[in-house]
């Protein structure tokens, strides 16, 4: 029987990936959710899996007002802004603040989410020495840190070299980019909206731009030389909203869908980083 407490850090592209681990888990555990705006898919994926969970404010979790139950398997959860994943600096700095709130809370935490540029980060060794607090992140089965998102849903950086080669010009869609595909365009839509408000209609026409957001959109994949969607099955989430999300995204980047092969996706280092999470606490 585990006993204690696990802080998960999450960002909301890896809901998928904490809900099928913990739908499969049968153990009882006591679930508790940072209550914010970035947990919305989260909450709908725990009442999916008929996992119960109570709410709790930041405040009071700073304040030292969260109670796990003694004895028991106990999971706080936090949710983060998707949108830090286009600013590594900030990104390392409000995950490194929010675990230096929750380590008094917690025996160890489970690190749901990628470096995203800040490619010599180990968090996990940062918790250890610097929180006394044990961590697990995304890995490859060779232990090695998967960079982003696409890096867990392939199994790590190499694997990802030998995609880009197979499948040159590619935009890479998995399940939880197609459902959250807006928030994840949106991080940082401040820059492109100030970037296309320069933009006359002389120099649109020109450039072949057209209005709006998914035209400014269209034009960088063109620019960037993309000419396909790489639809990656990784075993996660609701297949036929994969498929439906994946026809939006489609028509909105006027990009063709072509399927990765089979092998490509992969659930190893999503059951990985559970099972490390559930052995840094007491058996």
């Amino acid at each position: 029987m585990t006993q204690g407490t696990l802080g998960i850090i999450l960002c909301p592209m890896f809901d998928d990936n904490l809900t099928y681990a913990m739908g499969k888990d049968p153990e009882k555990k006591n679930v508790t959710v940072v209550d914010n705006e970035y947990n919305g898919s989260l909450l709908k994926k725990l009442d999916k899996i008929g996992q119960p969970y109570g709410l709790i404010k930041w405040d009071d979790v700073i304040c030292n007002r969260y109670k796990p139950k003694e004895g028991e398997f106990n999971m706080l959860i936090l949710a983060i802004n998707l949108g830090l994943h286009s600013k590594p600096k900030e990104l390392k700095e409000k995950v490194e603040e929010f675990a230096k709130v929750m380590a008094p809370n917690v025996d160890g935490f489970g690190f749901y989410f990628g470096t995203c540029g800040n490619y010599a980060w180990n968090i996990p060794e940062w918790s250890e020495g610097t929180l006394h607090r044990p961590g697990a992140m995304f890995c490859d089965e060779k232990g090695n840190l998967c960079d982003d998102c696409v890096g867990a849903a392939i199994a790590g950086g190499p694997r990802y070299l030998e995609m880009q080669k197979k499948y040159p010009g590619h935009f890479y869609l998995f399940p939880a980019m197609a459902t959250n595909f807006d928030d994840f365009m949106n991080a940082d839509q401040a820059d492109s909206a100030a970037i296309e408000a320069t933009l006359t209609d002389e120099v649109r026409e020109t450039l072949g731009i057209e209005p709006g957001r998914d035209g400014y959109l269209r034009w960088l994949l063109r620019m960037g030389d993309y000419h396909n969607i790489l639809k990656i099955e990784t075993g996660l989430g609701d297949p036929a909203e994969f498929d439906e999300k994946a026809l939006k995204v489609a028509d909105r980047t006027g990009l063709n869908i072509i399927k990765a092969d089979k092998e490509w996706g992969t659930l190893q280092p999503t059951n990985d980083i559970y099972a490390k999470c559930k052995s840094l606490l007491r058996q």
